[in-house]
């Protein structure tokens, strides 16, 4: 009969491997103060609008910053949930929940990386502005910006009738990655919706959103949702570009989600990408060898991988 170790719960930063993976995952200070200091001095490349119930892809080029404006007095005076994703022009790489989470936590502020998924694992981009009033945010432990789900068709229905017939943002990333050149170049239709609905079902990025992480009366831990406080005109989040990549961008139909689904009035978001003139300080900022994927393949299938049949 063996002995049990004891073993205590109590948190030690020393064995967490999420917080070593944080260790080495440290912000470069000095390089994206540098960028945030061309604000002001940076060459225009192109502006633009997402409109409501719409989805587009813009593309931006490392070096360059892609902003997300609010300007609520132009409208009816609400602010505009946005919901957002990464990848790169030829697909093999996007912004990914699974990678993200461990490094940067739950919710992104200024300074926080946007990740790749496995097997390249690389920075796409980096917020550089986040000019967001946290002060008009209910509780301290609110935050705007986090990886999460967007609404989906199922939803929609599912909560307010098949009768909704709105734009979930589901279908908006259909409609913003369907724009990618490399989707459109799929010559076969059906191939071409299985691609743009893999990307459409990604977790992506919420901008905009009052949220909170805690436990609820059950003691599970979950989002909580809060509506989006009026902003000033002006306000913006800015993502400066790792790599050269298209950002999809879902105009979230819940708009400030201040009102039932069904009454909301999204708002159009202004959009502008601008030329830093800094290229990115590395494209391998973790600094590991990225070409493992055969070495692992050889050592699985080295092993009796056969399945064994069922009986």
């Amino acid at each position: 009969m063996c002995n049990q170790t004891e073993i205590k719960s109590n948190y030690s930063a020393d064995v967490d491997p999420v917080k070593s993976y944080q260790e080495k995952c440290k912000v470069n200070y000095d390089f994206y103060n540098q960028v945030i200091d061309t604000k002001g001095k940076r060459k225009e490349i192109y502006t633009d609008i997402i409109l409501p119930h719409s989805g587009n892809a813009f593309p931006v080029k490392k070096g360059q910053v892609i902003r997300f404006e609010q300007r609520p007095g132009l409208h009816n005076g609400r602010t505009q949930i946005l919901d957002v994703q990464f990848v790169t022009p030829d697909l093999s790489q996007w912004s990914d929940h699974l990678n993200n989470g461990p490094i940067e936590g739950l919710n992104l502020k200024l300074f926080s990386g946007v990740w790749t998924q496995s097997k390249y694992m690389e920075k796409i981009a980096t917020v550089v502005a986040d000019e967001f009033p946290y002060e008009l945010l209910d509780n301290k432990d609110t935050a705007h910006m986090f990886f999460a789900a967007h609404c989906c068709p199922e939803w929609i229905e599912m909560t307010h009738g098949a009768e909704a017939n709105v734009n979930s943002c589901h279908e908006n990333f259909i409609h913003g990655f369907s724009r990618i050149p490399a989707v459109q170049a799929i010559k076969d239709p059906e191939e071409r919706k299985r691609i743009v609905q893999f990307f459409a079902d990604k977790n992506d990025i919420n901008i905009f959103q009052g949220n909170r992480f805690g436990q609820d009366e059950n003691g599970m831990t979950r989002c909580f949702l809060s509506p989006s406080p009026a902003v000033p005109d002006g306000t913006g989040v800015e993502f400066y570009a790792e790599k050269d990549c298209y950002v999809v961008v879902s105009n979230c139909p819940y708009a400030d989600q201040a009102l039932p689904f069904p009454e909301a009035e999204p708002n159009p978001v202004y959009v502008s990408v601008e030329d830093t003139g800094i290229a990115p300080y590395s494209n391998n900022h973790l600094n590991i060898n990225h070409g493992w994927e055969n070495k692992i393949y050889d050592r699985i299938f080295s092993k009796d991988v056969t399945a064994k049949p069922m009986v």
